[in-house]
């Protein structure tokens, strides 16, 4: 296919938009860099509409925020392929939330065609189109842009029009329009997260979960200072301070100058009034309320679960398999665990796994299986699961304690 010329002026980029308006669609997608900054470096948008395809060069001089108004627009129908970072991009950048969005990826999931699908294989499986992915790892910082990334660039939003219909039409038939329609909202929606939070980044510290309460709210603290911090100079938080450190700061808690210096880790670039900020946050979080996780299950909840969790997997796999449903969508190994271990305290209802169509197609079967109304056995037929309704008798065989 020819590529077209990059826009690289705001007149161009505003004529692009109206035309998406006046479409009412529009394909976007965006190239970018995030290996040494905080937020991703826009480097090229790509926006197809049914009238044709467009090349916006940022670096160039083009503008992004129309495009970013076009994603928060509720009159245009959006159509993207696994979003998250692209989102991230322009939530940094200016505050976007999709509205009438469409995930063609997480679509794929729910018609049968797996989960976490990449764009190329999606093409060639649902509509006989291989892609030429040759510049997948370009520098798309470079300039000018050669032919082949144009090319790539381009081909990147061309077919994502009809891909959409046929998994649209796919999911209509199978009657999932609203499994679908609730995953966007719980991934994409008013709730969701789809910029990081300087508050919440601390439950993201690996080696965080082993310390105390109070050390957990130092923490808090600290990892909060480290993602301000790694905005405020763009760049990737683990470059501010590494997680080990983190973690070895909020159990030693530092009270000076001179003590902090000793923390193994801490880069020696954290002087003057960047490390009496950093003191400060060790302060607050050592006067904060201790930050306390979910109590431990009892002792005989814990081996209720030992028993039941690997089941419930199994039966989670089975009905996705039934219904050829990527299991991932329906629920993690964790969301399982988490879902019956509420079953078993007194009420699932406050799970991803208790309430709408996850609760329809496998959470009403997980609560009888934990509380005794549904065995498991294996079946020679698919999904090679039987699911036994249970009466009040105990079966047969069955191990008293």
């Amino acid at each position: 296919m020819s590529s077209p010329e990059p826009i690289t002026d705001a007149a161009g980029v505003d004529a692009v938009v109206a035309e998406a308006h006046a479409e009412g669609r529009a394909a976007i997608d965006l190239e970018f860099l995030w290996e040494r900054t905080y937020a991703p470096v826009a480097c090229l948008a790509q926006i197809a509409t049914p009238a044709g395809i467009h090349i916006v060069d940022p670096i160039g001089g083009a503008p992004l925020r129309p495009i970013a108004d076009l994603v928060s627009d509720p009159s245009v129908d959006v159509i993207m392929h696994a979003p998250s970072a692209d989102l991230t991009l322009l939530g940094l950048a200016f505050g976007t939330r999709p509205e009438n969005f469409t995930d063609v990826q997480v679509l794929a999931g729910f018609v049968g065609l797996g989960a976490g699908q990449g764009l190329a294989t999606l093409l060639e499986r649902v509509l006989g189109v291989r892609l030429d992915k040759g510049e997948r790892y370009t520098d798309w910082s470079r300039r000018p842009l050669s032919a082949a990334q144009l090319e790539y660039g381009a081909t990147d939003v061309a077919h994502l029009f009809p891909l959409a219909d046929e998994l649209i039409r796919r999911a209509t038939e199978m009657g999932r329009l609203e499994w679908v329609a609730e995953e966007h909202v719980r991934r994409y929606g008013p709730d969701a997260r789809l910029i990081p939070d300087p508050d919440t980044a601390w439950r993201r510290v690996k080696g965080g979960g082993r310390l105390s309460p109070r050390d957990r709210a130092v923490l808090a603290s600290i990892s909060a200072w480290r993602e301000r911090e790694a905005a405020r100079r763009d760049k990737p938080s683990s470059w501010i301070i590494p997680d080990r450190t983190l973690v070895e700061m909020a159990h030693r808690r530092p009270v000076d100058r001179r003590a902090l210096e000793k923390e193994r880790g801490l880069p020696a670039r954290i002087q003057g009034d960047e490390a009496e900020s950093l003191l400060a946050a060790l302060r607050g979080g050592a006067e904060a309320p201790p930050i306390s996780g979910s109590p431990p299950p009892s002792p005989e909840v814990q081996q209720r679960l030992e028993v039941l969790a690997p089941l419930g997997a199994v039966l989670v796999a089975a009905r996705a398999s039934a219904v050829g449903l990527a299991p991932s969508l329906l629920a993690t190994r964790d969301d399982i665990t988490a879902f019956l271990a509420a079953v078993v305290e007194g009420d699932g209802t406050g799970e991803s796994l208790g309430s709408g169509w996850r609760r329809e197609l496998v959470g009403a079967a997980l609560t009888d299986l934990a509380e005794g109304r549904l065995a498991l056995g294996a079946d020679p037929r698919r999904p090679f699961l039987a699911e036994v309704r249970r009466g009040d008798e105990p079966p047969v065989g069955r191990i008293e304690a």
